[in-house]
């Protein structure tokens, strides 16, 4: 069994929000990296590798579902668990978005002990499937 914490890739463009996020995950055992601009978080996930990604739909350089697909054209990343996060539900087509996209979809705001779990959730899902 792997003794490093599960690496979590956080991208939000709020910095209140973000940072609230990252340090409950972080709490709850989780290695977090977290990005405010997609563009740095596409950097970031050439170089270092996620178990799960969480990502703002609505970010200043493009959607989080933008970056979404291009993580998902890569070996990588294309079965990593994504959740999107979005204050912003109701204009969205969810169904579309899960089975086009395979995220789970979350809405702000979230309570952290629900996103913990969830996260918490999805990476036991993930490792059955390995």
């Amino acid at each position: 069994m792997n003794s490093q914490p599960e690496h979590i890739l956080v991208l939000e463009d709020h910095a209140p929000h973000r940072n609230v996020v990252a340090f409950s995950l972080a709490k709850a055992g989780y290695k977090v990296t977290a990005a405010a601009e997609a563009g740095k978080a596409l950097s970031l996930a050439q170089y270092e590798h996620f178990d799960l990604i969480i990502v703002d739909y609505y970010l200043p350089d493009y959607p989080g579902t933008d970056l979404v697909k291009q993580l998902r054209e890569t070996d990588e990343y294309k079965q990593t668990p994504v959740i999107l996060l979005t204050g912003r539900a109701e204009e969205l087509n969810l169904e579309r978005l899960r089975e086009s996209l395979s995220v789970l979809v979350l809405s702000k705001p979230c309570p952290m002990a629900h996103l913990v779990d969830t996260v918490s959730k999805c990476l036991a899902i993930a490792h059955s499937m390995d």
